[in-house]
């Protein structure tokens, strides 16, 4: 969700686009009821929405780790740095939760002091990602974290070159191991998705982006968008196939076969990273358009169907708050995340 500058890397910003459009149609469908558990269209859209999460993970890592490189944050300096990273991050971020308390939506947790201090500081990932105060904010706090160790990373990667980010890569993947295996379904059910959400079974996912990132810049070869989207189709079906059948939703996001659907998700990031720059047709065009507005898609879907719901059901409130969530995010972007985004490029050097 989040979109550095200057980040156009073959069919990364259609594939944002379609991610966000996925999550937001997963969670819509959820909260107005539209596929019995257990269907076709139930998993499909559960795993299509719960591992396009994961492969914003991905992309955060990958555009992180190849345009901010250990030159460029020296040069720039530590505090612009960090300020850039927090005007894309935390404008947006911090309308919606005040949008939580004010109305007492009651997205979160109760809105404590402590909660709301962890909040405006964006530490809450490292105390726990759900203590977010807005629906989907956990997402936020774990991608912080990252932007606040990013220097170090940064600087590490210069002195270890690939060999490190594969290092990093599979210890913080072997860090998950515990939480992926065992510890989430282990838990009472009111507790699963807490411990689901925790950084150690979440921030493996940047790390193999940053590896992503580091084969990425050991070759200029690149994939036709055709063959791209041809070699694209077997790892989409292993993600809406019907087969195996599940209720419970996060019984596809634990075990082993979360770890062969991640590596489909990360097969999606790289196919479209290391796809050739062409020009869009019209849809790619407006997909690229959904990317930009993607992280405000993700965030105010959740507020527009407050808005709809208690007026409209079925497949007819689907549609209007889906496409109200669309709306929104487009202002979110020009009128919040584009400001935003000049004055962290203000005096850059």
């Amino acid at each position: 969700m989040d979109r550095p500058a200057s980040s156009r890397f073959g069919g990364l910003d259609p594939l944002r686009g379609i991610l966000a459009l996925c999550v937001a149609v997963y969670h819509l469908s959820v909260w107005f009821s539209l596929s019995e558990s257990g269907s076709g269209l139930n998993i499909a859209t559960a795993r299509l929405g719960n591992y396009s999460v994961s492969a914003f993970f991905v992309l955060s890592g990958f555009l992180l780790f190849r345009t901010a490189s250990w030159a460029r944050v020296r040069t720039e300096g530590l505090g612009r740095f960090w300020l850039r990273r927090f005007l894309r991050l935390a404008p947006l971020f911090y309308l919606v939760c005040t949008l939580n308390v004010v109305f007492r939506l009651g997205m979160g947790p109760d809105p404590t002091w402590v909660r709301i201090l962890e909040n405006l500081t964006l530490t809450f990932g490292a105390v726990h990602p759900n203590h977010a105060l807005v629906t989907g904010g956990w997402y936020v706090g774990l991608v912080a974290l990252l932007y606040f160790a990013y220097p170090a990373l940064a600087w590490l990667r210069e002195k270890g070159g690939l060999p490190f980010l594969v290092v990093l890569a599979l210890g913080l993947w072997a860090w998950s191991l515990p939480s992926t295996l065992q510890d989430v379904m282990e838990q009472p059910l009111w507790n699963r998705f807490h411990t689901y959400v925790l950084a150690p079974n979440q921030l493996f996912l940047l790390a193999w982006g940053a590896l992503l990132a580091g084969l990425h810049e050991t070759t200029e070869k690149r994939l036709e968008p055709k063959l791209a989207l041809l070699l694209a189709l077997p790892l989409v079906w292993l993600l809406i196939k019907p087969t195996p059948r599940f209720f419970d939703h996060l019984a596809a996001l634990t075990g082993w076969s979360r770890y062969g659907y991640l590596l489909a998700v990360t097969g999606l990031v790289a196919l479209a990273a290391f796809t050739r720059d062409a020009e869009p047709g019209r849809l790619g065009k407006q997909l690229t358009r959904l990317g930009a507005w993607s992280y405000g898609l993700y965030l105010l879907h959740p507020f527009t169907m407050k808005l709809v719901a208690p007026h409209l059901s079925g497949w007819a409130g689907f549609a209007l708050t889906l496409g109200l969530a669309i709306l929104a995010a487009w202002g979110a972007h020009r009128w919040i995340e584009e400001p935003m985004g000049k004055l962290g490029r203000a005096g850059k050097r």
